[in-house]
């Protein structure tokens, strides 16, 4: 994330271009909000899942937090006041818990929509009096896929930029990073439901599956290519053990890993999500080979980076 400007002082000036900033800031919000609304029915509906229970406070924080954090690093100062500012706020409610947030509600929508709530209520109630919580630092830390980010702001240094109007170019392509970087952040929450599936005789130890190994390694990334296009869910890759026997011969071999992301196997076959979802989630096939360049995460990310549970079968 980029670095945050040095705090200005609280003088009228300053407390006028505040009270703008705070008014754009939950516009934003606002509008993010409105958005994660389709981003989260198309979720649910592709991953044939219901969004019918509450995912509890922390997840509301992340998928806010995590939206917004996705501007920091792209638009200068504005970006990190931005993502700083509003992520330290809302951060905070995972310490002292606001009695809003302790309700339970029925879905991640409603979550995400008090959460979101509670957000604009304090932006306006800092717009009220300003100057007394002026070098208030609001800081917290919250969970993404990439591990636990932090952020800390405070009034002071919201004041030293202008947070752009919706009518700005800029706002524009900050709601597009947002909206993009939330639709990681509930793919993230969602696929949680899923496990790995191999297809194995031991964890981590997939049994080697007889195919044509003529090309060499271009023939075997152009296998598992291929594999992965006619099976969306899965992850495919091989590995070469080199060798020779005692006369010198080349007894090479290569040995391939297939894995899918769905719910547990039933009567020994892996039930992977849907081809819709999997389409919509993986960027790439092997690494290099795009086949969805408004894909989500790549593949290799899901299958290693998301914490799944292995399991095989």
């Amino acid at each position: 994330m980029n670095p945050l400007p040095d705090p200005v002082d609280p003088t009228e000036d300053n407390i006028i271009r505040l009270r703008k900033n705070l008014i754009n800031l939950q516009h934003f919000n606002d509008q993010l909000y409105t958005y994660t609304i389709t981003k989260t029915a198309n979720c649910f509906l592709l991953l044939s899942q219901t969004d019918n229970s509450d995912p509890g406070m922390n997840v509301g924080i992340n998928l806010l937090c995590g939206a917004m954090i996705g501007i920091g690093a792209d638009y200068g100062f504005i970006g990190a006041v931005i993502a700083n500012y509003f992520c330290g706020l809302v951060s905070e409610y995972s310490v002292t818990t606001p009695p809003s947030l302790l309700s339970s509600y029925t879905s991640y929508i409603t979550r995400i929509q008090a959460t979101s709530i509670k957000a604009d209520n304090d932006m306006a109630s800092s717009d009220v009096d300003p100057v007394p919580n002026w070098n208030t630092v609001h800081s917290g830390s919250f969970n993404t896929p990439w591990g636990v980010q932090s952020a800390s702001c405070t009034l002071g240094q919201l004041a030293a930029v202008d947070v752009p109007t919706e009518i700005d170019t800029l706002y524009q392509q900050m709601m597009t990073k947002a909206v993009f970087c939330f639709d990681q952040m509930l793919w993230w929450s969602v696929v949680q439901r899923y496990q790995i599936n191999g297809c194995n005789s031991g964890p981590n130890l997939p049994v080697m599956v007889p195919i044509d190994i003529s090309g060499g390694d271009t023939g075997m990334n152009n296998y598992c290519n291929n594999y992965m296009t006619t099976n969306p869910a899965h992850w495919t890759i091989w590995i070469f053990y080199p060798s020779t026997d005692k006369k010198g011969r080349d007894t090479s071999y290569y040995e391939i890993l297939d894995y899918s992301l769905g719910s547990s196997p039933i009567n020994g076959r892996d039930q992977p999500i849907s081809d819709a979802a999997a389409h919509y989630l993986f960027i790439d096939t092997i690494p290099g080979t795009v086949v969805n360049a408004n894909g989500l995460f790549n593949r290799y990310f899901v299958f290693n980076q998301f914490g799944l549970k292995f399991v095989g079968f």
